[in-house]
């Protein structure tokens, strides 16, 4: 509830400010258009399918923070809120006995723990974007950094663990073009492997979780025995399926969970729940919206990242990384504040 408050402050501060914000707009005309046009294009279809407000709501998301397009972005500022917030979640998952009671997966001011998991493994590849790359206050950004990692273990959430390996890569390979030193660009990856070992290697909730997917049955991916992974796997060769006949306009977001439930009756399958979403944002959206919306979708990411300021290029690509790799194991649209984030 809180933040939802904090969020309607910041819009109304930007329409306020409606001189910087009509500047701002006219400097990133093509994100408008494309955000514009994403909008426009769900609105189509889902008129065209009938669907209800609370099915579309949450892709119009984009239409809605448009204000705070006007919030200027300064180093000394994000690294100040990155440590506040690292130590408020810490604060928060003590409060809740989250290091000591593992009958529930730590969500911290989330209303789901996957979201909460991306949004750590998010600000942790800041703060190593700051240490490495930036080289900015490196002991207050490693702190920042260990915290929201200690925090990701604790919602045991295994997705954003693909986004971090890419991200890592990624600043790896940054860091051997810009900086001269070996070891500088070495250090993410061995600090990553480290990471991955230590997972694996030390007793976790989210190593055991990690374990889990070795033990997925590849000739009949059916029969698995964790339910989490049964499931996925499922959606995934559903949303396949159903695509193929589905390409143009979709089924409607309204329709995939009655039609998946029809399947599975028909398919005589009983371990696996209906849903409305399959857990991966872009074999979803096509269903739900068809072909065109991914496209747009890509347009409106792809002009987020080619920007002209070269000063952010690095951390707009590391955040657009993660963004995707997230979208890649969750279907983020169907949680609100993962896409607000």
């Amino acid at each position: 509830g809180i933040s939802n408050i904090f969020l309607l402050i910041a819009l109304l501060m930007c329409l306020i400010n409606y001189k910087s914000l009509f500047d701002s707009i006219k400097a990133n005309y093509k994100l408008v258009v494309g955000i514009f046009l994403f909008s426009l294009y769900i609105s189509f279809v889902g008129i065209y399918h009938d669907s209800p407000i609370r099915e579309l709501d949450n892709y119009y998301r984009f239409l809605l923070l448009l204000p705070l397009i006007s919030i200027s972005f300064n180093d000394r500022n994000a690294v100040s809120i990155l440590f506040i917030c690292a130590i408020s979640a810490l604060v928060h998952a003590i409060y809740v006995n989250a290091f000591f009671d593992d009958s529930f997966r730590l969500h911290g001011t989330s209303n789901n723990s996957i979201t909460f998991g991306h949004m750590c493994a998010t600000l942790s590849m800041i703060s190593i974007y700051y240490i490495f790359y930036k080289q900015y206050k490196p002991w207050i950004n490693a702190a920042s950094a260990v915290i929201f990692l200690i925090l990701l273990f604790l919602t045991e959430t295994r997705g954003p663990i693909i986004g971090i390996i890419f991200a890592v890569i990624y600043l790896t390979f940054v860091l051997k073009r810009d900086l001269e030193t070996r070891l500088k660009f070495k250090t993410p990856i061995i600090i990553l492997s480290i990471l991955l070992v230590s997972i694996i290697v030390i007793p976790n909730p989210l190593g055991e979780r990690l374990k889990d997917i070795s033990n997925i049955n590849l000739s009949e991916p059916l029969e698995t025995e964790s339910y989490y992974l049964r499931e996925r796997v499922y959606y995934l060769a559903y949303g396949i399926e159903e695509i193929k006949d589905n390409y143009i306009i979709g089924v409607g977001p309204q329709n995939v969970q009655n039609r998946m439930s029809e399947s599975l009756k028909l398919k005589k399958i009983n371990r696996v729940k209906s849903a409305d979403h399959l857990h991966n944002d872009f074999l979803d959206i096509i269903l739900k919206f068809g072909i065109m919306s991914i496209i747009l979708l890509f347009l409106i990411y792809f002009t987020l990242i080619n920007s002209k300021n070269n000063q952010h290029n690095i951390l707009l690509n590391i955040l657009m990384i993660m963004l995707l790799s997230s979208q890649l194991t969750q279907s983020q649209f169907a949680h609100h504040q993962a896409i607000t984030f």
